[in-house]
């Protein structure tokens, strides 16, 4: 066997638990400060959140009073195949 490649632009993303945390809870509360992500329970460190942003996955996006908020990209819906941000599960629904 050999290395595996694929037709699509993104073949593969690994990410570890408190990586997919962050992003889960950025989805569900964009534009969200790192500030508030404390707030909700997710303790993001910024090496994850500067990885994540490094892999195109968040952006930073500059709010006219404060902090600048990190908010999810094109390439976090391609990556998990969500057509746009209405396509997230609803996070009070039991895993299907």
């Amino acid at each position: 066997t050999g290395v595996q490649t694929c037709a699509l632009p993104i073949c593969l993303v690994r990410l570890d638990a408190e990586a997919l945390d962050v992003l889960a809870v950025v989805a569900w509360n964009q534009p969200v400060a790192r500030e508030k992500l404390v707030e909700l329970g997710c303790d993001a460190s910024p090496t994850v959140l500067r990885m994540l942003v490094r892999r195109g996955l968040l952006e930073l996006v500059p709010q006219e009073e404060g902090e600048a908020c990190y908010r999810t990209t094109r390439k976090f819906l391609d990556v998990f195949r969500l057509g746009s941000l209405a396509d997230l599960p609803n996070p009070d629904a039991p895993p299907q």
